[in-house]
Parts: structure tokens; sequence; C-alpha cells
């Protein structure tokens, strides 16, 4: 069964062939908004989608004494990623660090809870600035047939879970 995070590379590679080193940059933006893979994962990964027939490559000559390989979306690693889009994302459990250390903040320093909240609101308040950037550089939504749909789309997911987590901070300040 393919992983998620083989899913986030299938969806990267149905938008033009990559190298493994290309697929991690594509992970930074704008997969990076809402999903992370580091190279050793992605590579793993790779592996297993090239077993499983849904990637394929072509070597070619790379900047160093080996070969680069450029990986491609096979018709079957397109069919699945096809399928997977409209299941039901699988269940998770949340995992947020700072809603259970706020959850245990009673038996902190009142002075350090307001810090580190602080300098939680300034970080959610950096990513809002730079995602508003991002925004304005769209001429509005592109149509939904258009794969730059989907860049617009999650940066507008990042857009409110940022403007969320500021108001969020806000509150608790306001509660210190």
């Amino acid at each position: 069964m393919t992983s998620t995070l083989g899913f986030a590379i299938l969806a990267v590679l149905a938008r033009g062939d990559r190298t493994g080193y290309d697929l991690a940059a594509s992970m930074r933006r704008p997969i990076g908004y809402f999903w992370t893979a580091g190279h050793s994962q992605i590579h793993t990964e790779l592996r297993k989608l090239d077993e499983a027939g849904l990637v394929g490559f072509e070597t070619a000559h790379g900047p160093g004494p080996q070969d680069k390989k450029v990986y491609h979306l096979t018709d079957l690693g397109r069919r699945e990623l096809r399928e997977w889009v409209t299941q039901p994302p699988r269940e998770r459990p949340e995992r947020d660090e700072l809603v259970l250390k706020t959850y245990a903040s009673w038996l902190a320093d009142r002075d350090l809870v307001r810090q580190l909240f602080t300098d939680q609101l300034e970080a959610h308040e950096r990513r809002l600035a730079e995602y508003e950037r991002v925004e304005a550089s769209f001429d509005g939504p592109p149509g939904f047939d258009d794969p730059w749909f989907g860049n617009y789309a999650t940066l507008r997911c990042g857009l409110s879970y940022e403007r969320h987590r500021a108001d969020w901070c806000r509150w608790m300040l306001a509660q210190l």
C-alpha cells in the first residue's frame, strides 16, 4: 500500500519529472505548507514507488562523478494517484505540542508561558505575512483544471490556519 508520503511524491511528479533533490526542494513550497519530508525519506519512498511500478526514472549526467536519476510518474502511478485523491483521508491522531503544553501550562511560570506565546504569535504572524505575499502574486484563484489551483487552494488553507493560530495566541496572551 502506498504511503501518504508516496502520494505526495506522486502528486509532485504529476506536475513534471524531477530528481530526488528536486523533489525535496518541491516539498519545501508549496507542499511544505502542509507536508514535510527529508531527503532520506524521499529517496527511500522513491525506491518503493519504483518497485511498485508507480514511478520510473532515466539516468542523466549529474554535476558530480555519478549520474543522477530523473523520476517520472508512470501511467499506473497516475491512475493510483487519481483514485487516491477522491478517497477520504486516513484518520490520524492530532498531535499539537503547543496545545499539549497549554494543557499543562498551569504548572509553569506565567511569565515564561507568556513569552512562549509571544514567540509563537510572532512566528505565526511571519508565516501569515509570507503567505499573504505569495497570495498577492496570484491574479485570483486559477481554474480547477490548472495545476496551480492546488497551490492556491493549499495556500488558502495555510492562510486560514495561520490566522487562526495567531488569533488563538493573542487570546492566550490576553488570558495571561
